[in-house]
């Protein structure tokens, strides 16, 4: 029987502290919020495979989610990629037949039971990856310390936890798994030289392009893993055309999954599921991306750092794994920051590096490796340290302390380690990113309105003299007594159609004591002319907490959808318990068009 070294103990420490924290910090409540916890946003695309194959039998034929279904003149379209259903599948038809068997659950595929397999589907899949993240290291010939302390850092110093604990339905633990798995096969073919191994390495790349295709990128990384030895590797599997064919249908037949399902929905075998999103190759986000306070990889995941500085060591002493890490860095950056939406919606920390942290823990391991004791001392303590801040964020991200969206410098500083009450949901606000504009935007609508005279398209509140007006001596006033207030409405006939929209709204707000605007809403809508609802969200109305008795600028930033003829678009405030006091001064609205491309 083999022993437990300490780098098995730290795996399965990690998976331990990610099943307590599911367990305890998900599991709890009902079948249907656990339901909207972990099918929301993109998990409702991956979901959505499973729910209309197994259970409504409509694929192709869905109702609208305008998260993921798109319609085409032949079926609806899943805009998501097929591999996170893929690996969700074994678990969601576990826990689909318990549902089965009792009576009392639904038999939507959102019951508890689906919901908790697909949360232990999660558990094994980072406990898979973190074995195979282990057994990479260990061939590579790095100590056990240095085994240890690495995975130390990538188990409870970055957001893999999140993703695999809180978030499992994400796509983000499944390609960590199916990366770390392809990094073992790889070195295991340039190291044992057995031809057969192709087909492994071959599999799960496929696996990881249909999880998100970008990811294919990870060849890049061969390099790293093999050193100077990747062009023998290369040339051998070159030697063996047979096992090389073998090994290239294994791919097409797994990424081949993809396309039969496009046919399944439209009749085609290629579908484009992303209209109206892209890459703005010409403008990556790099600084942004890298230390910016919405989603910095190295502001929220300090301990990614020795990877930086493993890949400045590795350029010096090993040029082939130096180099070649160095390409992945600039590849998969470029990449990542010049998708449209930058930093890829709501969620905790650059989510989308969790992909590619397998790769990532090989320079910190050769920087680990190499340091003095003094150095590595250091070292150790600045894990510790990005752990438990890590820990502490995430804890305060799923007690709401945190904006899951539009953090900046002003709201990291406020919410800096703190952990009282006061501090839960006072974040609200947006501001979000433009939408997909490879050729800009244009100023279609622009209005400015000080209730000093009746504006155009900004009416509706109670508007009444104010000596404490911001400008002149009217302002708008919510008190408890109306339930909507302040409103900007513009239809197809000034607002163009076809074409996505990003508003630029500006306010001058005031308030007696704070939080007496803590429970207001603005609200984005659009109506079709029938009156339907297109498009609706409501978002806190506070970005932060009011100084009492100050005036301050508030401003957001919201995309909107295309909008058809006879549309209707809506900004509004809401007050729907009717408890709030507020002053509302100089509002502005800025409409703009993304230019045709």
């Amino acid at each position: 029987m083999r022993r437990l070294t300490p780098s098995l103990i730290v795996v399965l420490a990690v998976v331990a502290l990610n099943t307590a924290i599911s367990v305890r910090g998900l599991w709890p409540g009902t079948a249907a919020g656990l339901a909207d916890a972990v099918v929301r946003s993109d998990v409702k695309g991956y979901y959505g495979y499973l729910q209309a194959l197994f259970i409504r039998k409509d694929l192709g034929h869905e109702k609208a989610v305008w998260e993921y279904v798109r319609y085409t003149p032949t079926g609806t379209l899943n805009k998501y990629y097929c591999g996170t259903a893929v690996m969700m599948a074994p678990w969601f038809l576990i826990g689909h037949d318990l549902a089965l068997s009792d009576p009392k659950a639904p038999r939507d595929g959102l019951s508890e039971y689906e919901m908790k397999a697909l949360s232990i589907g999660a558990w094994c899949y980072l406990l898979i990856g973190l074995l195979a993240l282990r057994a990479l290291l260990r061939r590579m010939e790095f100590t056990e310390s240095t085994l240890t302390w690495v995975l130390i850092a990538i188990g409870f110093g970055t957001q893999l936890m999140q993703y695999s604990a809180l978030q499992p339905g994400w796509s983000h633990v499944y390609s960590f798994c199916a990366v770390s798995l392809f990094l073992l096969a790889v070195r295991h073919l340039g190291t044992d030289g057995g031809p057969w191994r192709m087909i492994a390495v071959a599999s799960l790349l496929g696996l990881i392009v249909i999880i998100r295709p970008v990811n294919g990128l990870v060849l890049l990384a061969l390099p790293v893993v093999l050193g100077g030895a990747w062009r023998d590797t290369v040339k051998r599997a070159i030697q063996h055309p047979m096992i090389l064919v073998i090994a290239v249908i294994a791919c097409g037949a797994v990424v081949f999954i993809q396309p039969l399902l496009w046919h399944a929905q439209t009749g085609n075998w290629y579908a484009y599921g992303y209209t109206g999103e892209g890459f703005h190759w010409d403008r990556p986000e790099v600084l942004k991306v890298l230390f910016g306070f919405r989603r910095g990889l190295f502001l929220w995941t300090p301990v990614l750092l020795f990877a930086l500085f493993g890949t400045a060591w590795l350029l010096l002493k090993d040029r082939a794994r130096g180099i070649g890490m160095l390409l992945y860095w600039a590849t998969n950056l470029y990449v990542i920051s010049a998708w449209w939406i930058w930093y890829y919606g709501s969620g905790f920390g650059s989510r989308v590096f969790v992909d590619h942290y397998a790769v990532l823990a090989i320079p910190m391991a050769f920087l680990m490796q190499a340091a003095t004791k003094r150095w590595l001392r250091a070292a150790r303590a600045f894990i510790v340290l990005c752990c438990a801040l890590l820990l502490f964020q995430m804890w305060q991200y799923s007690a709401g302390i945190l904006h899951p969206e539009s953090m900046d410098r002003t709201k990291y500083a406020y919410t800096f380690l703190r952990w009282d009450d006061t501090y839960r949901h006072a974040l609200g606000g947006n501001s979000q990113g433009p939408p997909f504009n490879p050729k800009s935007m244009s100023v279609v609508l622009e209005e400015s309105c000080d209730f000093e005279h009746a504006c155009t398209h900004w009416g509706g509140g109670a508007i009444r003299s104010r000596s404490d007006a911001f400008s002149g001596g009217n302002a708008a006033v919510l008190d408890g007594s109306d339930e909507y207030g302040l409103q900007f409405e513009a239809g197809t006939d000034v607002l163009p159609t076809g074409r996505a929209l990003y508003l630029e709204v500006g306010l001058q707000r005031r308030e007696e004591q704070s939080r007496d605007a803590h429970y207001l809403l603005g609200v984005t809508d659009v109506r079709k002319a029938d009156g339907s609802m297109a498009y609706y969200e409501p978002f806190p109305f506070n970005p932060m907490p009011a100084r009492p008795g100050t005036w301050e600028q508030i401003e957001y930033r919201i995309p909107v959808p295309p909008l058809e003829k006879g549309d209707r678009l809506k900004f509004y405030l809401w007050d729907k318990d009717r408890r709030s006091r507020v002053l509302i001064d100089d509002v502005f609205m800025r409409v703009n068009a993304v230019n045709p491309y």
